[in-house]
Formats: C-alpha cells, sequence, structure tokens
C-alpha cells in the first residue's frame, strides 16, 4: 500500500471530493458538461455524434494549471512522506525543467508554469534562462502585438518568476 498513514488517506480522500465538484471542472477545461464521467469515458463507438472536431475545445488558463499543479503537488508530497525512497517530485521537476526551456509554443508556457510551482530550487542560471524567454516574448509582441502565443509565454515566465523568487538566496 503506498499512501498508508492515515493522514495521507485523507489528503487523497479530500482531492478526489474537491476535482468531483462541478465547480472545478473548469480547472481541468471540461466546464461545459454535467459530469467529468461524461467526457472521461465517452467513445466514438457508443456515441457517434462525437468525434474530435464535433466539440468547441475550450482554452486551458494558464492560473487553471498553476491551480491543478499545486494540487497534484499536495497530493505527490503527501504520498511521497509514506515513501522514504520517492523521486518523483525530481523527476517531475526534471521533466518540466526539460520543456521549459525549450523551444515549443504548445507546451513551454505550460511547463513554465508546472516548473515554477513544483520547484524546490531554484540557480541563478535558470532565472536567467526564463529572463530571456521574457525577453524574447515580449520582443515578439513589439512586433505584432496580436501574437497571441507571445502573450501566453510572457504570462507563463511571470507566473514562473513569481513563483521561484522566494526561493532565490537574498
Amino acid at each position: 500500500n503506498l499512501c498508508s498513514t492515515e493522514e495521507t488517506k485523507q489528503v487523497l480522500r479530500l482531492s478526489l471530493t474537491e476535482f468531483s465538484l462541478p465547480k472545478f471542472y473548469l480547472l481541468f477545461g471540461i466546464s461545459k458538461v454535467k459530469s467529468a464521467a461524461v467526457i472521461a469515458f465517452r467513445s466514438s463507438y457508443r456515441d457517434r455524434s462525437f468525434s474530435p472536431g464535433s466539440y468547441e475545445r475550450e482554452t486551458f488558463a494558464l492560473t487553471s494549471l498553476e491551480t491543478v499543479t499545486e494540487a497534484l503537488l499536495e497530493i505527490m508530497e503527501a504520498c511521497m512522506r509514506d515513501i522514504p525512497t520517492c523521486k518523483w517530485l525530481d523527476q517531475w521537476t526534471e521533466l518540466a525543467q526539460k520543456f521549459a526551456f525549450q523551444y515549443n509554443p504548445s507546451l513551454q508556457p505550460r511547463a513554465l508554469v508546472v516548473f515554477g510551482c513544483i520547484s524546490k530550487r531554484v540557480s541563478h542560471g535558470q532565472i536567467k534562462q526564463i529572463i530571456r524567454i521574457l525577453s524574447k516574448g515580449l520582443e515578439s509582441c513589439l512586433k505584432g502585438p496580436d501574437n497571441y502565443n507571445s502573450q501566453v509565454l510572457i504570462e507563463a515566465t511571470v507566473i514562473a518568476l513569481t513563483k521561484l523568487q522566494p526561493l532565490l538566496n537574498k
């Protein structure tokens, strides 16, 4: 049994209850349904009207990602207390950092937010890289103010820097 203490089980129960509430569907980008199970278990075989293009995709706000990441981090840390040799957080941080510093208009902003939320330490070099990304986003915005990807990248770097700043040495 991975999560054996009563305290950990309570955290898991509360989290499951919290994420089962309709008001939290928006955090996962599925607010236009009455039940998350409708989306999660819908199949094109049973419901012929469903196809990847037949519903309007909702945008996934970076602030929602921040909230979801912090909730998942809380769950992970609760379970890690019961597993002394657990490296889940280190692996997650490593993956988030890899994608945060690699240009990809879809993944990079999300990875920056996750990296900012889950990091327990940060180097000046990492902060410098994030500031370079911010600079490139601002430069791109100046060239064309309607550039949505640049605006998202700027928002992501600000969220990441806000989360990471307290971890820096004075």
